[in-house]
């Protein structure tokens, strides 16, 4: 019976443009939340190539969503350059800080779309200011199976006024036992251009904490396609008890 009720659920999907219709939103959602769940701490490095320049970073991460304010808290781990600048998200607020001369700078919303340490991701990418389930209608554009899963691809497009920088986004997911996992995420600037600006896969799946989770995840964009930065996570802890002093300018110090 629970897996009539998905398929019929599936099926009820298609044709559907409405934000609110479901399943597309919520399983959009489920999907932009397969590593962080209500909380999580992470540790990942990331790889930055580019013609100009590599560079190594690892990152420990902590998300909380436990409630509607959003927290979102990034600190470098390594090298020893870079080691305690943080990143910190509380609700609409984001903040950074440089340790070595202990200043604290807030984030204007001009610098969402601003690259994070040189990186292909934003920091809008990082903080995750924009919300894919939220800002954007849904519709259904393609579905198949594959290896005994569902695949889906559905076209985002932004809700009226929302504060977003990509006019269309074509997310391709599929569900595995009851779970939806991301697999590729393309961006486009403008709606009608055929080919996107940037392209973000998730890869690797593999058992973190008790839970399957993709632990790789890639950005590539389009006019550079050699470039490329990668997110490998090495651990991750799922739905602990984070203090809220955790994502506290205090813990800058």
């Amino acid at each position: 019976m629970k897996q009539l009720i998905f398929f019929l659920m599936c099926f009820a999907s298609f044709g559907s443009k409405a934000q609110t219709d479901l399943p597309l939103g919520l399983w959009i959602d489920n999907a932009e939340r397969i590593l962080r769940a209500q909380t999580s701490a992470s540790v990942l490095k990331m790889n930055i190539n580019k013609a100009e320049y590599q560079r190594d970073f690892t990152l420990l991460v902590l998300t909380d969503d436990r409630n509607d304010t959003q927290k979102v808290m990034v600190r470098m781990l390594g090298p020893a350059l870079w080691r305690g600048n943080m990143t910190l998200k509380i609700d609409d607020r984001i903040s950074f800080f440089e340790p070595r001369n202990k200043r604290t700078t807030i984030m204007s919303s001009s610098m969402l779309a601003s690259s994070w340490m040189g990186s292909h991701f934003s920091n809008d990418d990082l903080m995750r200011e924009t919300d894919l389930a939220r800002h954007y209608s849904y519709e259904a554009k393609e579905a198949w199976q594959k290896d005994a899963r569902n695949y889906h691809l559905i076209e985002l497009t932004p809700q009226p006024s929302a504060p977003v920088v990509w006019a269309k986004v074509l997310y391709r997911l599929y569900i595995d036992n009851d779970r939806v996992f991301p697999e590729q995420v393309t961006y486009y600037r403008r709606k009608e251009d055929k080919h996107p600006e940037r392209t973000l896969t998730y890869s690797e799946v593999k058992n973190m904490d008790g839970m399957l989770v993709p632990t790789v995840m890639e950005m590539r964009v389009s006019d550079k396609p050699q470039e490329f930065t990668r997110m490998h996570y090495q651990k991750i802890k799922f739905n602990t008890d984070l203090a809220a002093s955790k994502f506290s300018e205090q813990a800058f110090l």
